[in-house]
């Protein structure tokens, strides 16, 4: 567990519990973050975070942020309908 200034032990936080939870089940690699919360708290966030995790699992999997930072969720969306829709276009099967 890491140490407070005090030096006494605190436990890994409920963010990086769930971050560990799902790694460990879909082993991605990289876990990208995004939102108010990650985007306030930055790279000190993101190297706390994988500090915990590390701690907790045997699974190396780095942080990123997200570099969308307006409704990411949506555009990722948009994105895969727009490559879904051009290879149906100009994709010509006989």
């Amino acid at each position: 567990m890491n140490s407070t200034r005090s030096g006494r032990r605190r436990r890994p936080s409920g963010f990086a519990i769930g971050l560990v939870t799902i790694s460990s089940v879909l082993d991605p690699g990289v876990v990208v973050l995004a939102g108010d919360l990650v985007h306030a708290g930055g790279e000190p966030l993101l190297r706390l975070l994988e500090a915990e995790m590390e701690e907790l699992a045997a699974v190396d999997t780095s942080l990123a942020p997200a570099q969308i930072v307006s409704q990411p969720v949506l555009r990722g969306a948009l994105e895969g309908a727009l490559a879904a829709a051009r290879h149906g276009l100009f994709t010509m099967s006989r």
